[in-house]
């Protein structure tokens, strides 16, 4: 038995004592040493260019240590937003707003303790206080509401509150809206992220301490939070903390996309068994692979040429940047394809009253043509990037660390490399 074959019998021998599917995604391009991204309460958003604007001009934004640094996302280079805040606690972008009568992409910005807002507009960042000073915690997330409005939420690790947004005029009016607790009752757990839907109000919220994912309505009028998966039953699935949530919904497919401690978990909402079927993502390149992802952030747009099938991007802390991988090229990765749709812009303003929660509105757009199923194979790499299948019944082995273990040991993960 050559040196090869001996790895891999190594490699999927110890893969089998974990739970979920785990995949190694290949990152396409980090963001430049040189502008690095504060390691503190890392995140990540992206924000959309105004319908019309090709979707390459879209920025990604890295916020941490008290400070947000934007970057291109088609060519991952450092961007300048003019009169951008220079203390920026926690930034949350949400498409398809009606902004000073023009639909934009709406931005809400934590500084101080407190929430403002704002857009991006030829390069430069145009702030639009709102009426009333928005006290909030630690963590926020905005989305778009029917009718071209906002809601933002915001928790302070133990409440989630909601907050109703105006933006179509001069002035952003803001109007209090109702507050849940952030756990289950009866749960310890402390919220550390949350993301929602505001068209659904399907929102979740991923925990600090436990590192649990909890469900709940973002109207927050259906009580308190429920349970999605529990980190310590979910084998392997889930590690504290999760560091961030985002939702890639589109007509055709809901997923929810968790940052944690054990790489990506991707769950299909759709799917009769979310979790049972959930995998994770661990994505790597030659400087080694983001085992414990800080935020986490996508679109379905084409980013035209490097990410024509969408991009999405986590946070490394350890090499204090942002990386960027292929929405298409992981769809034909994982085993039974993930869906490609991108018949749905999210910069299009949805009309009329919520649909119901857990549903899928119209995009506004024709559906047809643009959403797929892509299936395993034809852009996935070889060796790390085929899946394998764990179906061994042990719980109380997470096979991420294993895996790494594993490939460490064989001399197949190359070493880090360290920021001058």
């Amino acid at each position: 038995m050559n040196r090869l074959a001996f790895a891999l019998v190594l490699l999927l021998g110890g893969l089998a004592l974990a739970q979920p599917d785990t995949y190694f995604a290949p990152i396409i391009a980090r963001t430049p040493a040189a502008n690095p991204v504060g390691a503190n309460a890392m995140g990540t958003a992206i924000w959309l260019p105004d319908l019309g604007v090709d979707a390459s001009q879209s920025l990604l934004f890295g916020t941490g240590s008290g400070s947000s640094v934007p970057f291109l996302i088609v060519d991952h280079t450092f961007a300048t937003v003019s009169g951008f805040p220079t203390q920026v606690d926690a930034l949350a972008t949400a498409p398809g707003v009606i902004v000073n009568g023009q639909e934009r992409t709406l931005l809400a910005l934590l500084v101080g303790g407190n929430v403002t807002f704002g857009t991006v507009e030829s390069g430069a960042f145009v702030s639009r206080p709102p009426n009333v000073t928005i006290n909030a915690g630690t963590q926020i997330a905005l989305s778009a509401t029917p009718g071209g409005r906002a809601a933002l939420l915001v928790a302070n690790g133990f409440r989630i509150f909601r907050f109703e947004i105006d933006a179509s005029g001069a002035q952003v009016i803001v109007t209090t809206g109702g507050n849940i607790s952030a756990a289950p009752n009866g749960a310890t757990d402390e919220s550390n992220t949350l993301v929602f839907d505001g068209i659904t109000n399907l929102g979740f919220v991923g925990g600090r301490v436990q590192g649990d994912i909890y469900q709940f309505n973002a109207g927050l009028d259906a009580g308190p939070p429920t349970t999605f998966d529990i980190a310590q039953a979910s084998q392997g699935r889930l590690a504290a903390p999760v560091t961030g949530l985002a939702l890639y919904a589109v007509p055709a497919a809901t997923y929810l996309l968790a940052a944690n401690t054990q790489g990506i978990t991707l769950y299909d909402l759709r799917s009769a068994t979310p979790l049972n079927s959930a995998v994770r993502v661990i994505p790597y390149d030659t400087v080694g692979p983001i085992t414990a992802p800080a935020g986490i952030a996508l679109t379905n747009l084409p980013v035209n040429p490097t990410f024509d099938k969408g991009v999405f991007a986590v946070g490394d802390r350890t090499q204090t940047d942002l990386a960027l991988l292929d929405w298409g090229l992981l769809a034909a990765q994982v085993d039974g394809g993930l869906t490609v749709d991108q018949s749905f812009d999210p910069r299009v303003v949805i009309d009329g009253g919520p649909v119901p929660d857990g549903g899928v509105p119209d995009s506004g757009v024709p559906d047809s043509g643009g959403g797929s199923n892509v299936s395993p194979g034809g852009g996935g790499p070889q060796g790390p990037g085929i899946p394998v299948d764990h179906g061994s019944s042990c719980a109380s082995v997470a096979g991420g660390p294993v895996l790494l273990l594993l490939l460490a040991g064989l001399g197949l993960v190359p070493r880090r490399r360290q920021r001058p």
